[in-house]
């Protein structure tokens, strides 16, 4: 005789992600496969993963995945074992869709020529999330006292032509903790301080017209700074633009006149410009 007992449909594999919601590139997160229906036999079960339907070496309930950097992936894991049942089912198929980093980028203040003993500002912009500390790297050496947004950094005395190469990444204590770090910004000093140069194309200045002087400095960003007289005096005007023009002139109006350029916080001055005489008529 044949004893016929009551038929039972194997236990089904579950499986769970931690962390749980958005996971991001290079994020370490476990995978747990539970079987439920033999609880007290939970420990003889070998654990078997799947990976985008490829199988995996066997392991333990807990598969810790290290570094995540494929968008998309599917796992799947099943138990076996030597006693009755031999076999689970298979776990549904759980995937896990990987979103990138933010990505931080740099920015700096002046722009265009750079100059020895000129003050920059640095800024580090992510766009995506909030509250971060952020690392500064100068030539690929950590700046390990500044963690802010914003820093400010005087160029050195260095050559002509010499290069820094400035990048910055964010980290947090929430998820995503870290962003990807910008893209090198270079720093190139073009020399030491440039000297402002004033023209007047005026030959014979008669009362009552108008007179306009302009200044150039080789560089953009500038603030223009005039002076009468002496070049140590308080200047008689500062204007955004490279031009100066005096209004209706008489005779009180003649005289020499210099200017100079600056810019930054706190400001970085070019040298004074050779002087201009106005003789007015």
């Amino acid at each position: 005789l044949i004893y016929c007992g009551h038929s039972q449909d194997l236990p089904t594999a579950s499986l769970s992600v931690s962390p749980h919601g958005l996971l991001y590139s290079g994020e370490t997160v476990t995978l747990q496969c539970d079987i439920s229906g033999y609880p007290d036999l939970t420990y003889y079960w070998t654990y078997y993963w799947y990976r985008n339907g490829k199988l995996q070496s066997p392991g333990s309930p807990s598969n810790t995945i290290t570094t995540l950097s494929d968008l998309v992936n599917q796992y799947q894991c099943v138990g076996t074992k030597t006693y009755h049942p031999q076999a689970s089912q298979r776990s549904v198929l759980l995937q896990i869709t990987v979103t990138d980093l933010p990505t931080a980028s740099v920015s700096v203040s002046p722009h265009g020529l750079l100059y020895s003993g000129e003050t920059v500002t640095l800024q580090c912009n992510i766009s995506d999330y909030t509250g971060w500390t952020y690392r500064w790297y100068q030539n690929n050496q950590t700046l390990p006292t500044q963690t802010s947004k914003t820093i400010r950094y005087i160029i050195p005395i260095i050559k002509t032509g010499q290069t820094d190469l400035y990048r910055c990444e964010g980290m947090r204590t929430k998820r995503p903790q870290r962003s990807q770090p910008s893209n090198e910004f270079s720093i190139s000093v073009t020399g030491n301080k440039p000297k402002a140069t004033l023209s007047f194309n005026q030959k014979d200045v008669l009362t009552g017209v108008s007179v306009t002087l302009t200044c150039t400095v080789e560089s953009s960003g500038w603030r223009f700074y005039w002076y009468r007289y002496r070049q140590d005096s308080e200047p008689v005007a500062t204007t955004s633009g490279s031009s100066y023009t005096l209004s209706q002139v008489s005779v009180s109006d003649e005289g020499q006149y210099r200017c100079r350029a600056g810019r930054g916080d706190p400001v970085y001055y070019t040298q004074y410009s050779e002087p201009v005489h106005i003789q007015v008529t």
